[in-house]
C-alpha cells in the first residue's frame, strides 16, 4: 500500500560543530565535517528543499552538528523560510546576540522557531559544552522576542540534581516552550552519564509537577522516548513515533532515513534517487510495521514506543 507523504522533515545540515558536547549522540565536532562523506553543498541543499516542498513537506527542522558553521547558512535559512510554513532551527547559541542580529536581517522570519540548548546552570552547562556558552544562550533569551524561542534540555546524570533550578531559570527567562529530553547513550554520551532506569519515572513525575506549577505560562514538552501513558502527556496524548510515517530525515551526506537518532538505518540517498521513490521503497516498511508483541502488552498504548530506546536498551520506557 502506498504510504502517504510526510509533513515533517528533519535535516542534519552538517556534522561540523563549534562545540563538542559530552552528550552528543552524533559525535559532532570541529573536525567532523564530511564525517559521513561529502555533505550536501548549497545547490544540493536547495534542490532538497524543492523536493521536500514538491513532496508535500510543509515543516522543516534544521539540526546538525551546528547549522551556523556552514558558510551558506544565512542564505539557506532565508530560502527555507520562504518555502516552508514552519522552520525550526536547532542551535547551540554559540553566536550569542550576534545570531539575533543576523536573523533580524532576514526580511520575514515570522515562521521561524529558534530552539536553543540549555543543559544546566552555568557551571554545568559550560562544562558539558564550552566555557562561555551559557552566557551566550542566556543573552539570546533575554533579547526582545521578534522570533519564537524554545529551549531544549538534555537530562543526564551531570544535571540531574539541578533540574529544579533549571525550571526556575526557564520561568525567569519567560521561556514559552521547554523541551525536556533524556540523554541516551550513543556517540559521546556514555552509559555512565545516563540518568538510570530508576530516575526515568521520577523525571516524568517532575515534568508533570512543573506543568501544574506553571499552567499556561510555559509549555513543558517531554521527549518521545518515555512515559507514554503518564499524566505529563494529558494535554498532548501520545500518537506513536512518527519516524518513517509522518517524518523523513535527511542526513548531512544526503542519506535518507526515518529517525534522526537511529541514523544507521539508511533507506537511500538523495544523490542517487528522488525522495519520492526512496519514501515508497520496501526498506521503509520496517518503520511502519505493527509490532506483534504490542497486542498482548499491558502498555500497548505506547504504540511501539521509541525506536532508539529499543535499539539501545532492548525494551521501552513505558508507564
Amino acid at each position: 500500500m502506498k504510504q502517504p507523504n510526510p509533513k515533517f522533515a528533519s535535516w542534519e545540515s552538517t556534522m561540523m560543530c563549534n562545540i563538542q558536547c559530552q552528550h552528543c549522540g552524533l559525535s559532532s565536532g570541529p573536525q567532523q565535517k564530511n564525517a559521513r562523506g561529502p555533505e550536501l553543498n548549497t545547490e544540493e541543499s536547495l534542490s532538497l528543499f524543492d523536493q521536500l516542498i514538491g513532496f508535500g513537506v510543509s515543516k522543516l527542522i534544521i539540526s546538525g552538528g551546528e547549522f551556523t558553521t556552514r558558510p551558506d547558512w544565512q542564505y539557506l535559512l532565508s530560502v527555507a523560510l520562504q518555502k516552508f510554513s514552519m522552520v525550526r532551527l536547532i542551535t547551540n547559541g554559540w553566536l550569542g546576540i550576534n545570531l539575533c542580529q543576523l536573523l533580524n536581517k532576514i526580511s520575514d522570519s515570522s515562521n521561524l522557531i529558534l530552539s536553543l540548548s540549555l543543559d544546566g546552570i552555568e557551571a554545568t552547562h559550560d562544562s558539558n559544552r564550552r566555557a562561555g556558552s551559557f552566557t551566550k544562550v542566556r543573552a539570546i533569551l533575554q533579547q526582545e522576542r521578534g522570533i519564537i524561542y524554545n529551549v531544549i534540555t538534555t537530562v543526564t546524570k551531570s544535571n540531574w540534581y539541578e533540574l529544579d533550578q533549571l525550571f526556575d531559570l526557564m520561568r525567569e527567562l519567560e521561556v514559552g516552550i521547554w523541551s525536556v529530553q533524556i540523554g541516551l547513550p550513543a556517540g559521546r554520551m556514555s552509559m555512565d552519564n545516563f540518568i538510570g532506569m530508576d530516575n526515568i519515572k521520577l523525571l516524568a513525575d517532575k515534568i508533570e509537577a512543573w506543568q501544574r506549577v506553571c499552567g499556561q505560562q510555559m509549555e513543558i514538552v517531554p521527549d518521545d522516548c518515555f512515559g507514554y501513558q503518564h499524566l505529563m502527556r494529558q494535554d498532548q496524548p501520545w500518537t506513536g513515533c512518527q519516524a518513517g510515517k509522518n517524518l523523513v530525515t535527511i542526513l548531512a551526506n544526503g542519506d535518507i532515513t526515518g529517525c534522526p537518532t537511529t541514523f544507521d538505518e539508511v533507506m537511500g540517498n538523495i544523490r542517487q534517487d528522488v525522495l519520492r521513490n526512496i519514501w515508497q521503497n520496501e526498506k521503509f516498511a520496517t518503520f511502519r510495521e505493527k509490532i506483534a508483541t504490542c497486542l498482548i502488552c499491558d502498555n500497548h498504548n505506547c504504540l511501539g514506543g521509541c525506536r532508539a530506546v529499543q535499539k539501545i536498551f532492548h525494551q521501552q520506557f513505558c508507564f
